[in-house]
């Protein structure tokens, strides 16, 4: 054990006894030598840090020399660049395909069937045109082109007739702000005031009762069975599509349908349009001409009475 003698240059040493340090208790020395083990292994990791910071398997390792040629190396060297070209490739795509919408690759495909569905129906539209010009020409050979007021009356109220005649326009388009707003957030969109379905509608049903004897919207005639509906956000006229702006053309009295379609006289319908920014416009007409309506209505439930 450690111990302590008194200091030899005193001038009363020789009088005292020696002194010895007493041993200390148990667990004062466990304290201490704990405390000293920590810091030895503490001093021991700044030790290895410090001046043996290469692992010895890689210190061994540096004894290799390396024996590649210039070949073999340009070699490894091309073969990490195309790897890492094909990883980086290959993450792009993925990152692309990521961010596109899926509904889009969708959305296109239904436009798509739709836009082959339209072109047929009006091939066969042409066709259905063709043979009842054909049925016409045979019936005019054969003598059937007796004059049969009430067949003709029909089809022109019906539609199935060509007519031309004097009558009036109306033009609608949308407000400035929804074709300024098209690429901006879809929720300003939703507060802007659009030409809807229902609003040609209204403008259809006036035209009936001003007493209108055919009516088209953007050059489709609107017949028994024409319907002007909404499918999604494009207004149909039975299955064709149209666009703002929207020209409405009625054959009839000039004078009568131009008063009754003035704003004076429709003032409810006028005045809810030019607050949203939509600006009816009516004109005479002096000569219109309308094709027939794409199909003839079958009749499955309704018969002439007796």
């Amino acid at each position: 054990m450690p111990y302590h003698r008194r200091a030899v240059f005193s001038k009363d040493v020789s009088g005292l006894a020696e002194r010895h340090v007493d041993r200390l208790p148990d667990t004062v020395s466990n304290i201490r030598n704990r405390r000293r083990r920590i810091d030895d292994e503490s001093l021991r990791l700044i030790d290895d840090l410090t001046n043996r910071s290469l692992d010895p398997m890689f210190s061994d390792a540096t004894l290799v020399h390396d024996r590649r040629g210039p070949l073999q190396v340009w070699m490894s060297r091309l073969l990490v660049f195309f790897i890492c070209l094909a990883v980086g490739l290959a993450g792009t795509v993925i990152v692309r395909e990521l961010h596109t919408d899926p509904r889009s690759k969708i959305r296109e495909k239904l436009i798509s069937q739709v836009e082959a569905e339209t072109r047929e129906y009006n091939s066969t539209n042409d066709k259905i045109a063709k043979l009842r010009s054909q049925m016409d020409s045979l019936s005019a050979q054969v003598g059937g082109d007796a004059v049969n007021p009430t067949a003709d009356r029909d089809n022109l109220l019906n539609g199935f007739t060509k007519v031309e005649g004097e009558g009036i326009s109306i033009s609608l388009a949308n407000p400035i702000a929804a074709t300024d707003s098209a690429g901006s957030n879809d929720s300003d969109n939703d507060n802007i005031r659009v030409i809807t379905d229902v609003d040609l509608q209204q403008f259809v049903s006036k035209l009936w009762a001003a007493g209108a004897e055919a009516i088209s919207i953007n050059g489709y005639r609107v017949g028994v069975q024409t319907s002007v509906r909404t499918a999604g956000t494009t207004i149909l006229v039975g299955l064709n599509s149209i666009q703002s702006p929207y020209m409405i053309t009625a054959i009839g009295d000039t004078n009568v349908l131009q008063t009754d379609m003035s704003s004076s006289e429709q003032k409810d319908l006028y005045g809810t349009l030019n607050k949203a920014g939509i600006h009816p416009q009516v004109s005479k007409e002096h000569m219109i001409t309308m094709s027939s309506t794409a199909g003839t209505p079958d009749l499955s439930y309704a018969k002439r009475s007796e």
